[in-house]
C-alpha cells in the first residue's frame, strides 16, 4: 500500500491519506511539528499532499528538506497555497509568508542554498477570479502578474527527483 500523507490537514483530511498535522482534531493520525521533522522513514511517501498549510510555516526551508527526505522516486506532491497578489494571503494573521510560481524554483537542483532537495514542477494550476478566468492564458499571465487580487491561489504539483 503506497503511503500518501495529508500535511497540515486539520479537520479536513483527504480521502486514503495519513493525516498530519501539531493538533490532534478528528482525522489526524499524526501528531508532530512538521517544521522540525517528519517521523517517517527516509523514500517511504509515495504522496503528499499540502492544502493550505505552507503559508504558515516559518521554517519552509527545513520543512521541504525533511519532505524531499521522506518521499520515494517519483512521490508528487500537491501544495495549494493562497497566491502572493491575492487579498487572501494577507487576511489571515497567522500566514507568515506570500508564494509566487518561482518560490518553488528553489527547491529543484542545484539551487542556489544548497538545499538537500530536488523537486521538479510538474504543473500549476490558478483559480483566477471572475472576469480575469474567462481570458485566454497570455492575459491571465499578465493579469497576474501586474494587477492586485486577480488570482486567489494556485496549486502546484511537485515531483521527487531521486537517482
Amino acid at each position: 500500500m503506497d503511503v500518501i500523507l495529508d500535511i497540515g490537514c486539520g479537520a479536513h483530511k483527504q480521502p486514503g491519506t495519513i493525516g498530519v498535522d501539531r493538533r490532534r482534531l478528528p482525522g489526524v493520525d499524526v501528531v508532530c511539528d512538521f517544521e522540525h521533522g517528519l517521523p517517517f522513514r527516509d523514500s517511504s511517501v509515495a504522496g503528499a499532499y499540502s492544502i493550505h498549510s505552507i503559508e504558515h510555516m516559518r521554517d519552509l526551508i527545513t520543512f521541504m528538506e525533511e519532505l524531499y527526505r521522506i518521499c520515494a522516486p517519483g512521490a508528487r506532491v500537491y501544495i495549494k497555497t493562497p497566491y502572493y497578489a491575492s487579498r487572501k494571503a494577507f487576511v489571515d494573521p497567522t500566514h507568515v509568508r506570500f508564494m509566487t510560481e518561482e518560490s518553488f524554483e528553489y527547491f529543484k537542483s542545484p539551487n542556489y542554498y544548497g538545499l538537500k532537495t530536488n523537486f521538479r514542477t510538474i504543473s500549476i494550476e490558478y483559480h483566477m477570479r471572475k472576469p480575469f478566468k474567462f481570458l485566454p492564458e497570455y492575459f491571465q499571465k499578465r493579469c497576474r502578474r501586474y494587477l492586485w487580487n486577480v488570482c486567489e491561489e494556485m496549486t502546484v504539483v511537485l515531483e521527487a527527483v531521486k537517482a
